[in-house]
């Protein structure tokens, strides 16, 4: 007698394979992901950042799989102005930075960059910093980030001050 289970389990199998992977929800920031959310800006929508904008969140795909704080960060370092046709604008897509470290205390993580900033005028600082730490504090681990630019904090070098 055969068995007719071996059919059916290579159609569950094929039909589980043909799915959109998503960004995972809610993982932890060193959890290794395939896909994540990077957070760009949507302008003009009379949002809290910049010049009434708001970072809002696009699925990538990773190089790689990787960590999903450190893979989040060096997809959106890297995305250049891919999403401007889907209406998304990226503040960092002129500034050559890259990922040097990150360093954990509890929730709050530090985001040690490398590289210099263009920044396209005065709504970009808001921007550049929206879309960083939105991108770092999406993870259920982490509740705060603080970011370096070439070991100096990132916030008042954009404001000026630093």
């Amino acid at each position: 007698m055969t068995s007719r289970r071996w059919p059916w389990l290579l159609v569950v199998f094929l039909a589980g394979c043909g799915k959109a992977e998503e960004a995972p929800q809610d993982v932890n920031a060193t959890a290794t992901v395939r896909r994540a959310r990077i957070f760009l800006i949507s302008t003009d929508d009379k949002g809290p950042v910049g010049c009434g904008d708001s970072a809002v969140p696009v699925e990538a795909d990773l190089p790689a799989p990787s960590p999903a704080l450190w893979g989040s960060l060096e997809t959106l370092l890297s995305a250049g102005k891919r999403y401007e046709g889907a209406g998304y604008y990226n503040a960092l897509a002129n500034s050559p930075l890259r990922v040097e470290r990150i360093e954990r205390s509890g929730s709050t993580v530090r985001i040690y960059l490398n590289g210099y900033l263009e920044i396209g005028g005065e709504c970009d600082s808001p921007r550049v910093l929206s879309q960083l730490t939105e991108t770092a504090i999406q993870f259920q681990d982490v509740d705060k980030a603080e970011i370096f630019l070439d070991g100096k904090p990132l916030e008042p070098l954009l404001s000026g001050k630093g």
